[in-house]
This record gives C-alpha cells, structure tokens and sequence, in this order.
C-alpha cells in the first residue's frame, strides 16, 4: 500500500491539508484549479456566500465532468466503429498486396516472353536476311551464262539486226 502524503493547499481564501495518495504536484495542480474555480464564481457573483460559491463550484464541476463522460462514451463508441473500419482496410491493403504481388509476377513472365520472342524475330530476320542474299546471289547466279554463250560474233548480231 502507497504511503499517503500530505499537502497544504489554499483554495478560496482558506487553507487545507490534503491527504492522497498521489504525489504532491498532482495535489497541489487539482488544488490550484479549485481555487481557480471558486474565484471565478466569486468575481461573477460577489454576493454570494461561501457555501453558495462552493456549491456552484462542485455543480459545475460535477457538469463538466457529466459532459467530458458523455463526450468519452461517444469517442468510445466510435473508436470501435474506427477500429472495425482500420481492419477493414487492412484486410483490403493486404489483399491488394496480393494482387499487386499476382500481377509482379505476371508482368515478369510476360517481360520473359517478350525477350524470347524478340530473340526468336531476330533469329527470324536473320535468316529472312541471309535467305534475300542468297536468293539475290542465286538469281543473278542463274542468269549468268557461260562465257561462250556470252561470245557472239558479228555474223550473229548481224543476223539478229536483219531479224528485226
């Protein structure tokens, strides 16, 4: 069991000693806003009676703390609703993690496929290439003819002039 301290404290005019069991500072700063309380009431009203102004202190004490516990039950209840809707999207982050992580490696395969296939037009054109050549060199190969075949006399070509 703590140790109970005791604190003098002066609110509205008088003094108080003040067992707790909480540190001093703590007693001394609740003390300090009760005295700044009962002096507020004090200012407004100066007719008033000790007691009266005491009692006006502890209603309105007693109202802010009614409306502070209000105002925590609603925060409590919706830090539940907050919560349910933090999980929710969690739950969805991570899904959508998933996806993105399906899509990663979809996206790779698809990269792999297209440096296969670009290897493949390569391979494709080169040969397509070497076919043209070949084909070029073939074409004028064959219309080559032999060089006696190429040789003509003037008897020939005479011939072939009287022809046309």
């Amino acid at each position: 069991m703590k140790q109970k301290k005791t604190v003098a404290v002066k609110i509205g005019q008088m003094t108080y000693h003040i067992s707790a069991e909480e540190n001093s500072q703590y007693i001394e700063d609740i003390a300090q806003e009760a005295d700044r309380l009962i002096c507020d009431i004090r200012d407004k009203n100066p007719g008033l009676s000790t007691t009266n102004i005491a009692i006006l202190a502890l209603i309105n004490t007693l109202d802010k703390k009614a409306k502070d516990d209000l105002n925590n039950s609603k925060l409590a209840e919706n830090a539940e609703e907050y919560f349910e809707k933090y999980n929710q999207l969690n739950a969805n982050v991570l899904s959508l993690r998933e996806t993105c992580w399906e899509l990663k490696k979809e996206l790779l395969y698809y990269k792999n496929l297209c440096e296969v296939y670009e290897d493949r037009i390569d391979e494709l054109n080169q040969i397509s290439f070497a076919e043209k050549i070949t084909n070029k060199l073939d074409g004028v190969l064959q219309e080559q003819k032999p060089l006696d075949k190429l040789q003509t006399s003037f008897a020939e070509i005479q011939i072939g002039s009287e022809d046309d």
